[in-house]
């Protein structure tokens, strides 16, 4: 195997596992919301949300500084969202953010693995010849 193919088989690899980690936030997202929704209703609940996407910029921004291509480590992590006005019960949800949030991460969900899908082919078309 020549260095540029090994090149190719690392970006490959990077690409999978980056598919891979922002698939797994979208399913951590999904959770998050449903608990939202499933909680707009209870006294001093306080809505849910995922941290990820920032995490992840960091670390591409610091492999791109190092020409490192190193596998993703970001793991998506559950948060308070802090600076929500809670109504008089304590709870913070609003019921018409959650549902915008989960139509969108559904669509990021739906994209990802579509991209992800494309990529298996290409390989599978690939090997085949």
């Amino acid at each position: 195997m020549s260095p540029a193919d090994a090149d190719d088989m690392q970006s490959l690899n990077s690409q999978f596992d980056l598919l891979g980690r922002l698939i797994d936030a979208t399913e951590v997202r999904h959770r998050a919301i449903s608990n939202n929704i499933a909680n707009v209703n209870t006294p001093n609940y306080r809505r849910m949300d995922v941290e990820f996407e920032q995490q992840l910029a960091r670390e591409l921004s610091r492999q791109e500084h190092t020409n490192g291509s190193s596998l993703i480590t970001a793991q998506p992590e559950m948060v308070v969202t802090p600076g929500l006005t809670a109504r008089a019960d304590g709870n913070n949800v609003d019921i018409d953010r959650e549902i915008g949030q989960l139509n969108k991460n559904a669509m990021l969900q739906q994209t990802y693995v579509q991209l992800l899908s494309t990529y298996l082919e290409q390989m599978r078309l690939a090997i085949q010849g």
